[in-house]
């Protein structure tokens, strides 16, 4: 429940704001995610066939554990690590600047998430901990947690706080409206995983084919479209709670970045 003098958190209003974002500027929102998200995502699964065909079919434990197999594929989750922490930013930059009525450009995205990649990486971390700590207790405890900081990367990277006082604000503005926030969330996953589908079906028949590559490219696909969905409504997510409980609107979010 809302406090008094609050506005109400509108799943529908997410929703709509998200698509139309997404919509508005999909070349933008589709290259950055392709980029930052799809190409990794294709390198990686396009590399993994040769190299698993490359080592030992039964390797020792001591070679399974060896940097010549461990390396590899560190670097590559370091690579996703760093592309994704960038992605979260320049889109949740360029989602409240559409919203804003200004015109999002990828160069000044990017620059804006490349700015960012620490602190986001920092973010990333202590959010998995948080929330994958309180999953161990309790299934629950720690859905609610992830509720209580899904606002945390918008609020970083629009307000220029800290770290640790992004996730205070988020705790703060989801107050009231956590319950709405996991329904919006439900039906975005749902959604993808309606999508999914139809893709993961094809995906099976084309891997049969031995079509690696082709296989590697609609993962990547898939990959870009759920996080940029993902993260786009996150941001609307973020606007939509500080116009409701705080009577701040779109435009004005510009003052405080800038």
């Amino acid at each position: 429940m809302a406090e008094a003098g609050e506005g109400r958190y509108e799943i529908a209003s997410v929703i709509s704001r998200s698509f139309e974002t997404i919509s508005s500027n999909l070349g933008l929102f589709a290259g950055l995610a392709l980029v930052l998200s799809g190409l990794p995502t294709f390198l990686l699964n396009a590399w993994l066939p040769s190299f698993n065909a490359n080592v030992d079919a039964a390797p020792s434990v001591a070679a399974a554990f060896s940097m010549a197999r461990l390396g590899p594929i560190l670097a590559a989750w370091l690579v996703a690590v760093v592309t994704g922490a960038v992605l979260q930013a320049a889109l949740t930059r360029a989602t409240v600047m559409h919203l804003s009525g200004e015109k999002p450009g990828f160069a000044q995205c990017l620059a804006v998430g490349a700015s960012m990649i620490l602190p986001m990486i920092g973010i990333g971390f202590l959010l998995a901990l948080g929330v994958g700590f309180a999953m161990l207790l309790l299934i629950v405890p720690g859905i609610i947690l992830w509720l209580c900081w899904s606002v945390v990367v918008p609020v970083y990277v629009q307000e220029k706080v800290g770290v640790l006082e992004a996730f205070g604000r988020s705790l703060e503005l989801t107050r009231g409206a956590r319950w709405r926030i996991f329904l919006t969330m439900l039906l975005v996953v749902v959604g993808l995983w309606l999508l999914s589908i139809p893709v993961g079906l094809l995906t099976a028949g084309i891997a049969t084919t031995g079509s690696f590559l082709l296989v590697a490219l609609l993962t990547a696909v898939t990959s870009a479209l759920g996080s940029m969905v993902s993260v786009t409504v996150q941001s609307c997510i973020y606007v939509e709670l500080r116009n409701v409980k705080e009577g701040v609107a779109p435009a004005d979010l510009e003052a405080i970045f800038a």
